[in-house]
């Protein structure tokens, strides 16, 4: 059942987590606290995680099953031991590349999640509508 009220939609590398560089494993990256705790509050409340990434989309170009067999390992262990909670997790988001962007009407990045309430976020979301 698709969820329509209280459902936040959230990215993992450069969101919840630094973006991996080079010689450095997934496994150890640290969490992004502020923002890992602030779900675990809006969880507690009621709101639904649902968790997106293109991680691997790169490595196994956009195979879905090679990245689920690949890369979701390791991710739902790390969400465990950092203590992340979600209610939902999809892989093989679309990757913009390098120099790509994602542009969505409802899109916030995560230093707006934590500065600003939820009216002030529907806010700026209703300003940069077309």
């Amino acid at each position: 059942m698709i969820s329509t009220d209280k459902v936040l939609v959230v990215d993992v590398d450069g969101t919840l987590c630094p973006i991996k560089g080079s010689g450095e494993s997934y496994a150890d990256l640290p969490v992004n606290e502020p923002l890992r705790d602030r779900l675990i509050e809006l969880h507690a409340e009621g709101w639904r995680i649902v968790l997106s990434s293109a991680r691997g989309m790169r490595t196994y170009d956009g195979n879905a099953g090679e990245i689920a067999k690949h890369v979701l390992p390791t991710l739902l262990t790390w969400l465990a031991q950092n203590n992340v909670p979600f209610d939902e997790i999809n892989v093989a988001k679309p990757w913009p590349g390098h120099n790509g962007f994602y542009i969505d009407d409802r899109t916030v990045r995560p230093r707006e999640f934590l500065e600003h309430t939820f009216e002030e976020l529907n806010a700026i979301c209703e300003r940069d509508r077309c």
